[in-house]
C-alpha cells in the first residue's frame, strides 16, 4: 500500500475510533480489525466476506455479526441491501457517496460514482426537510456473465 494509502487508513480508522468513544462504544480489537478491514478495502462486503477479511487475527463470525449493527448505529459503516436476502456493509467514507450496479447472475458488485439523485435531495431539502437522504442501486447482467450465456 503506498505512503499516502497508508495514511489515509490511519486518518480514517483514528477517525472511527473517536467516533467510538464520543458514542462512549467500547473500542475493541474485532471493531478495530472490522473497521480496519473496512478502510482497506472497498465494499460492500457481506458478514461472511467481513469475517473472511479479519479471521486470520482471531474475529469470529459470531464477533463481525454483533459488532455491525454497533458500527451501522454509529455512523461509521453503511447497510447496503441488495435484496436476495444478504446484507452487506461498506465504511462510511463520509462525503464520498456513491451507488453500486450489482449483477443479477453472479452478484457481482461495481461502485458508480455519479449521482443523478443529488438535484432531488436538494430540491426536498429546499421544502424544508431535513436529515434526508437517498438509496439508490442498479441491476443488471455483467460482461462476464453475459459471455458465459
Amino acid at each position: 500500500m503506498p505512503r499516502s494509502a497508508r495514511a489515509s487508513h490511519k486518518r480514517e480508522l483514528t477517525h472511527a475510533i473517536a467516533v467510538l468513544r464520543a458514542r462512549q462504544l467500547r473500542i475493541t480489537e474485532p471493531r478495530r480489525l472490522i473497521l480496519g478491514a473496512l478502510i482497506a478495502d472497498h465494499g460492500p462486503f457481506s458478514m461472511e466476506e467481513i469475517h473472511r477479511l479479519v479471521k486470520k487475527s482471531g474475529c469470529d463470525l459470531v464477533t463481525v455479526y454483533r459488532s455491525m449493527p454497533v458500527l451501522e448505529e454509529a455512523g461509521l459503516v453503511r447497510r447496503c441491501d441488495f435484496g436476495k436476502g444478504v446484507v452487506r456493509y461498506e465504511f462510511n467514507h463520509g462525503d464520498h457517496h456513491h451507488h453500486h450496479i450489482i449483477c443479477r447472475k453472479c452478484q457481482k458488485v461495481e461502485t458508480v460514482d455519479l449521482c443523478v439523485a443529488d438535484a432531488l435531495e436538494r430540491l426536498v431539502k429546499q421544502r424544508g426537510y431535513t436529515e434526508v437522504t437517498h438509496q439508490m442501486e442498479l441491476f443488471g447482467i455483467c460482461p462476464d456473465c453475459q459471455r458465459n450465456r
